[in-house]
């Protein structure tokens, strides 16, 4: 369980939403696919350096974007399941690491863009080059329902991703 202090009401939420059972394992694994999590969530020691009594600092506006990434990455984890089905599991690893290269590049070029939202433009490829495969077996696309949860939290450029 993750013990979340919201620093901007003062009030301490406990998470245990996340797969896995050892929170500060699953905090360090999901910050490799979602960098922006290290900024969302901030660690905070116990005096005796337990890491079994670790808690963590974030804003309430912070949490609920860390909360839209996990579920956004279930989403993700979902599709691919279904992708590996139709295709195989290196097929689905291969359009992640193709997502992974083009934040890489973005992050490169568009140096203005911050974590979260390269993060949101990874999510956003994920989706496009699934949906690219899936709509051969009459998938719907997913990318105006990933549009939708995020329209408040990225700007309209970075929503379509138009560079």
């Amino acid at each position: 369980m993750l013990d979340i202090y919201l620093t901007d009401v003062q009030n301490t939420v406990q998470f245990d939403d996340y797969p896995g059972e050892h929170p500060v394992k699953f905090i360090l694994s999901f910050k490799k696919i979602f960098p922006s999590v290290m900024e969302l969530l901030l660690p905070v020691l116990p005096e005796d350096e337990n890491l079994e009594q670790m808690s963590w600092e974030s804003t309430t506006h912070d949490f609920e974007v860390f909360q839209k990434l996990l579920q956004g990455w279930g989403v993700i984890e979902l599709r691919l399941n279904a992708l590996s089905q139709y295709k195989d599991r290196a097929y689905a690893d291969a359009l992640v690491k193709k997502a992974n290269a083009k934040r890489h590049l973005l992050k490169k070029s568009q140096s203005n863009l911050s974590t979260v939202e390269l993060d949101y433009l990874f999510m956003h490829e994920v989706h496009g080059l699934i949906d690219a495969d899936l709509v051969d077996l009459g998938e719907k696309f997913y990318l105006p329902v990933l549009r939708n949860i995020w329209q408040d939290l990225v700007s309209e450029k970075v929503l379509y991703a138009k560079f």
